[in-house]
């Protein structure tokens, strides 16, 4: 039932109009209770739907029931999914297809026609995958066509089977990857270096946009659970540069391009180059509505957010704030990147109405989002009670973050929140200290812990309360004067 749920409540608005009518298009009667119980489950009914669907209890039925709906959804999400494919992916299958059924009926000209048509899209489209069906089919036929070289065709077997085999070890380096970052460990490059070195993975410009885009997703996801993107902005770039020189390829691999984008605006953004940061935005919007806006709803929200985020640590927090207000459906990041906006303009009443609207534990936006988001929260909640001035409070949530997290900071090696917080409980206890030359010596000591242009810009934010207590200053304008 959780699976049915969970699946129903992924749909929007539109895909809930197409399987309705998806679905009464297939149903033979009128009265049926395959929408019915569809649309108890959208509304939020749990409990006693065989009773109300059958009008008395009838557990059996209703067991029945939802293995046929779970099997209309999966056959509208398949049939959906295929029709949503881009136009060249299909061709390019039917092509295969189609080719293979003329020469198993003998139409050996057009069926080695048709083959070779297929191989073109397909090295267009860096399929290669499909590349080694098509080979392997013509290497299968290669005595009944005159035409062609068995000799050349081999050769070009054999020089995709390399690229599809590397394609392949990178899909088991990713997912090696992904599973050893889930346990946060300590050095996280030598983890992917590791991989990559035992993979044998070359990065160059035979890797597909979507291996290109792999790649630098765990490069992403090390720096930000390091919260270090200068350490591997080289690497990154390195990836980008590949990306640039298949441009021209971009357009048969929106979806990756697009994501490849984002990821590299972010990574801008969070090593301080706004600029350039801006630029890709600004590539990623004409990026996304290409294709009737196929993708628009995938990044959308991620690129409002980023825009936010650019707006505000570039002296424009209004723009900020307007922006990330102005989105419909508020996700756990736009919530608490809007909270932070407004404690950085010196609202603490008002952050303190959006820290307050995230209801569940901390456990379950770890699942939700990570540790970091977490910890980000956590620290942002602290920050404000000690600006609305309510020790009880404040003293209570730094017990909790102490108990909580400090075994896993340190396991982790990030004791530079550790030192923050100590720095933060020795501002709440002694507050008229935070004017000596002692407490200031020991929040540079804390804060060179890398150089200014290393740093991360979310760590630099939380340093910048501190400064601002020190210099008397207004907590945005310490937060702009740090990270530019």
């Amino acid at each position: 039932m959780n699976d049915l749920i969970s699946l129903i409540n992924s749909f929007n608005s539109d895909e809930v109009s197409a399987f309705l009518a998806f679905a009464k298009a297939r149903n033979q009667r009128t009265d049926v209770k395959n929408i019915a119980l569809f649309q108890f489950i959208q509304q939020g009914a749990r409990v006693d739907l065989d009773i109300k669907i059958y009008g008395k209890p009838n557990k059996n039925a209703l067991h029945a029931l939802k293995n046929r709906l779970k099997e209309s959804l999966i056959d509208f999400i398949a049939i959906n999914g295929f029709a949503s494919e881009s136009q060249e992916e299909m061709q390019l299958f039917k092509l295969v297809l189609a080719a293979r059924i003329f020469l198993e009926r003998e139409q050996y000209k057009l069926g080695f026609k048709t083959l070779k048509k297929a191989a073109s899209m397909a090295i267009a489209l860096e399929s290669y995958v499909v590349l080694q069906e098509i080979y392997y089919t013509q290497v299968q036929y290669a005595h009944l066509n005159d035409v062609m070289s068995l000799e050349e065709t081999i050769k070009a077997y054999q020089e995709n089977e390399k690229r599809y085999l590397a394609e392949s070890r990178l899909v088991m380096a990713y997912a090696t990857v992904q599973k050893a970052l889930k346990t946060h460990p300590v050095n996280v490059y030598k983890v992917i270096k590791t991989q990559l070195d035992l993979f044998q993975i070359s990065i160059d410009q035979h890797l597909s946009f979507k291996s290109l885009y792999q790649l630098m997703n765990i490069a992403t996801e090390a720096a930000t659970l390091k919260s270090d993107y200068a350490g591997v902005s080289i690497f990154i770039n390195h990836i980008y540069d590949i990306v640039e020189l298949k441009k021209h390829q971009a357009a048969k691999h929106l979806y990756y391009h697009c994501e490849i984008l984002y990821l590299m605006a972010g990574s801008c953004f969070r090593n301080k180059d706004f600029n350039r940061s801006q630029l890709l935005i600004n590539e990623l919007d004409l990026e996304i509505i290409k294709q009737k806006g196929r993708f628009k709803k995938q990044f959308e929200e991620r690129v409002l957010l980023l825009k936010a985020l650019n707006y505000n640590y570039t002296g424009n927090a209004a723009k900020a704030i307007e922006e990330v207000s102005s989105f419909k459906k508020i996700s756990l990041r736009i919530r608490l990147a809007h909270a932070t906006f407004l404690f950085q303009q010196e609202q603490p009443q008002e952050a303190r109405r959006v820290i307050n609207s995230f209801m569940h534990s901390d456990v379950f936006y770890e699942k939700k989002e990570n540790l970091l988001w977490v910890l980000k929260k956590n620290v942002l909640e602290i920050l404000i009670y000690m600006e609305l001035n309510q020790p009880d409070l404040v003293e209570s949530k730094m017990r909790s973050f102490k108990k909580k997290f400090r075994s896993r900071l340190l396991d982790l090696e990030e004791d530079r929140v550790l030192t923050f917080m100590s720095l933060l409980r020795l501002y709440f206890e002694h507050p008229f200290h935070i004017t000596e030359d002692s407490f200031k010596n020991k929040v540079t000591a804390a804060f060179t812990y890398k150089t200014v242009d290393r740093e991360d810009i979310f760590i630099m934010s939380f340093y910048a309360y501190l400064k601002a207590k020190m210099e008397n200053k207004s907590i945005y304008n310490a937060t702009l004067e740090l990270v530019n």
